[in-house]
């Protein structure tokens, strides 16, 4: 165990602040419960394997109390959707457990209002080719299957090694809630579905076309601070992992329908060319709302096994300025492989998967400049780490 505190975390962000846990997905089957303390240290709580062999992607409900969890099912003819019961001490408890096509990596949540105390879940395949869907009694943790659909290509993308088939790998919702998009980054579209306010099925409509071989791979939507309406003033930005860029589309509505206008596209690396092998992975909008941050992969920007964090300006002091994105610079992301980072806004901190690092990292969000800061703490566990959320 590799753990790293600093003498004035309590000060920064509190005592109670600091006492909350985490969740942290591992491909050697496990799912971690860590407690961040309030002496800056990382200290795992309980595991389990009920998950699956390769648990790759997590998504927690906290009013509910409710983990989600996928297993990915590298090298098994399926993958696994598994709900858990969160506790107070850490434990996680197995509620329901599904079998479905392999390569499950990412999902979200959304909601119909024809369909009451009910909410869907939408699942990116990546080995499948596929989005599934299912409803969920959210209380319970309960859920069943609803739709499944299943691309082919007629021929491999430019990049033939990674794009022999589609592979959908992330899954959005638009701030109005009738939208879901998912990044495909073996068809290099972003599928788009409607979804069917009455009965919480989706629609396929018209893709989003990205570059050829850029592979979409994660984007995330962002509306100016004080938009008075989730229809007006929104954006999309993509990340791209097979060409290490960011672009930003301004979003318009138009009764049931969605459109995309490209506003920005830049690289993650500014003006400088990306290192060989670098792989761009995670977006969000920082707790601010006025910065995009991307997550870079095995680019040893900060020295060996030292990836970075590319953090771009989205928005004028005002809030403002959408289409006027800037690459503001490289910051260190604490190992290797960041393939997933959770920012907590109410406690300032940001929690990152290091994948190829195996491990998990805890620093300061610096709310001034927008970015990671200080290096808080480390753990490292068993396996691969795809994914870490925190539990407030």
């Amino acid at each position: 165990m590799k753990t790293f505190s600093i003498f004035f975390a309590a000060s920064l962000f509190g005592q109670a602040a600091l006492a909350t846990r985490l969740y942290a997905a591992s491909y050697a089957g496990l799912v971690t419960s860590l407690d961040f303390s309030s002496s800056a240290e990382l200290s795992t709580l309980s595991e389990t394997t009920e998950c699956g062999s390769s648990p790759s992607w997590l998504m927690l409900d906290s009013p509910n109390d409710v983990l989600y969890c996928l297993d990915e099912g590298i090298d098994a003819p399926n993958g696994t959707i598994t709900t858990f019961k969160t506790h107070s001490d850490g434990a996680l408890t197995k509620l329901a457990q599904l079998k479905t096509i392999s390569g499950p990596v990412m999902s979200a949540t959304y909601s119909a209002p024809g369909v009451l105390g009910r909410k869907f879940l939408a699942v990116a395949h990546y080995s499948g080719s596929s989005v599934t869907t299912y409803s969920v009694d959210p209380v319970q943790g309960l859920f069943k299957h609803e739709q499944t659909f299943t691309y082919q290509m007629a021929a491999p993308g430019p990049n033939a090694a990674r794009q022999d088939a589609p592979h959908p790998h992330g899954v959005v919702v638009d701030p109005t809630g009738r939208f879901v998009l998912v990044p495909d980054l073996g068809a290099d579209v972003v599928r788009v579905f409607r979804v069917n306010q009455s009965t919480g099925l989706l629609e396929p409509i018209e893709p989003l076309v990205a570059s050829p071989g850029s592979g979409p791979r994660h984007g995330a939507f962002w509306t100016p601070r004080g938009s008075n309406s989730t229809s007006s003033d929104v954006y999309f930005y993509l990340v791209q992992e097979l060409s290490n860029e960011l672009s930003g589309f301004r979003v318009k509505y138009s009764g049931n329908g969605i459109s995309f206008r490209k506003v920005y596209e830049g690289s993650t690396y500014g003006k400088e060319p990306s290192p060989a092998g670098s792989k761009a992975a995670e977006i969000a909008i920082s707790p601010e709302n006025n910065h995009i941050v991307v997550s870079n992969r095995l680019d040893n920007t900060f020295g060996p096994k030292e990836d970075s964090f590319a953090v771009f300006l989205c928005a004028d002091p005002s809030g403002k300025e959408a289409e006027k994105v800037s690459f503001i610079g490289l910051y260190p992301a604490y190992g290797s492989s960041p393939r997933h980072f959770s920012i907590a806004p109410t406690q300032t901190m940001v929690a990152v998967a290091l994948e190829s690092s195996q491990s998990v990292a805890v620093a300061q969000w610096d709310k001034r400049s927008g970015a990671p800061g200080t290096l808080l703490a480390e753990q490292k566990l068993e396996g691969e780490i795809p994914s870490v959320v925190w539990d407030l």
